[in-house]
Formats: C-alpha cells, structure tokens, sequence
C-alpha cells in the first residue's frame, strides 16, 4: 500500500478529498486564499472518513478564536490548543515527510486517533506557546542542540541508551514552529535526558524566546501575556545536534562528541 498515492493516514484510494491541515476559516480570516499555491504545505489528500474525523480539530471553536485573536486564555482553550498543535504538527510532517516524529509512528497514531481507537497526545511531546502582541525579526536568541529520540545520528546501545553520535542520513526535524494570528507555538519532540532537570532546562530554553508551555500542564495555568516574537528564534531555539549553538541540553555521550567536532 502506497499511502503517498491515498490518504495520508490509511493509504486507501477511494473517495479522496484535499484537507486544509490548517483551517480555511483561518486562512480566511487573514485575508489569504487557502488555495493558493504558497500554502500548498498545509494541504494534504485524505479520504472522505479521515477528512470528517481530523476536521472535528478545527471545530473547537474558542481555541480557533485563540489562535485569531489572542483570546480567551484559559486552562481549557490552552489544553485544546496544544492537542490543536500536536496532530497538525504530525499531519504537517507526514505531508512533508519529516516531522517531529518517525513517519510510521505519526501515521500509526493518527490512525489510532481519528479511527477511535485510541485519545490522549503522544508521551513526550512538549507544546509551548507565546501569545503574539506583533511579529519582529533579527533578535538575539540562543539556539540549544536537543537529542531528538528519531534522530537517526544518535548512537544508542542495546538498553536504547545514547553512547555516541554519527552524521545523520536525512534532515532532521527536533520540533515544528506555527506563528499564526496571534499565537505562536512550538511542539517539541521526544528528547534524549541531558542529565537532572532536564524537562526544566528545555522549559527555561524555550522561555528565552517568549514561549511558554502548555502541554504537559503544570497545576498552574502559565500567565501568558502578548508579547513580540521573532518566529525565527521560534523555529530554531532547538536544533539537532550540530545545528545549533548550545550543546547542555544533548545527552553526555553525544555532547561530548559533537563539541569534538565542532572544534575541528
């Protein structure tokens, strides 16, 4: 079964249709077409089935209005939003065939959710989000090196531990950026410990760049207020190794190498 000739997630042949992965209404909203050839990324081909179910994402409507105006800002919208941003995300990267997990696990999940098999995000996943008072460019921004559990260049041994790093075969994707109306978000993939807090280092990196996270929820809704982002600090304050320019938040093993062969 070819699923790149059918439906993104089942690979069947019948009754396709073309999926706005992000809503038109959206689209709409912010005066651009969503037929047009510059957001051909956020289109898919999904049979009837999958195109009903996947569209209930887009029918919570105050997280929609989150997203479009910056409000409301509740526990409730900010849990509908994150589970909002995750299957975009793993739609968006099976569409573009690399995402913030492997192909098969993405299409394995999204099978699982939208056949009724199974609720809940993935284990692992991290959503951050900044709420946008306007959009700015060339800010100063650390970008951190994060072991993405699918990164292929990381060496594991036979307990799936990392003990070392080789040049990866294929790009390589640690977490997937949104900015749209006046929210940003980042969902982040599974990542590789880099020692004692390391959920917390990941959480401090991501505030440097105004994010705040929303998936897992603390007790504490995070107060989030609007502020200026620069989506490219956004996009790249977790890289892969090699990528990026801090290396504390890679596991021991491959951060030893990888600053070997960056001083080279």
């Amino acid at each position: 079964m070819n699923v790149d000739e059918g439906c993104l997630i089942c690979g069947t042949t019948d009754e396709l249709t073309v999926e706005h992965i992000i809503p038109q209404t959206l689209w709409k909203r912010f005066g651009l077409d969503p037929d047009h050839d510059d957001l051909a990324r956020y289109r898919t081909t999904l049979c009837q089935t999958h195109n009903q179910a996947t569209s209930a994402l887009h029918r919570r409507s105050e997280a929609i209005r989150l997203i479009a105006t910056g409000e409301p800002v509740t526990t409730k919208t900010l849990t509908h939003l994150a589970d909002w941003a995750t299957w975009v995300t793993l739609l968006l990267g099976l569409a573009n065939s690399h995402g913030v997990l492997r192909p098969e696990e993405a299409r394995r999940l999204l099978a699982d959710r939208f056949d009724g098999r199974a609720g809940g995000l993935p284990g692992g996943i991290r959503v951050y989000v900044a709420r946008v008072s306007e959009y700015v460019e060339r800010t100063d921004f650390v970008s951190h090196m994060v072991g993405a559990e699918h990164d292929g260049g990381i060496v594991l041994d036979h307990a799936g531990l990392p003990v070392g790093f080789s040049a990866p075969a294929g790009p390589i994707t640690a977490s997937e950026a949104i900015g749209l109306g006046k929210v940003a978000i980042l969902v982040l993939s599974r990542t590789f410990s880099s020692g004692p807090n390391h959920c917390v280092r990941l959480d401090q990196a991501a505030s440097s760049v105004g994010l705040e996270l929303i998936h897992p929820l603390e007790r504490d809704r995070p107060e989030i207020v609007p502020r200026a982002i620069d989506m490219k600090a956004v996009s790249e304050v977790f890289m892969p190794p090699l990528f990026g320019d801090d290396t504390s938040l890679l596991p021991a093993a491959v951060r030893g190498m990888v600053e070997l062969l960056v001083s080279e």
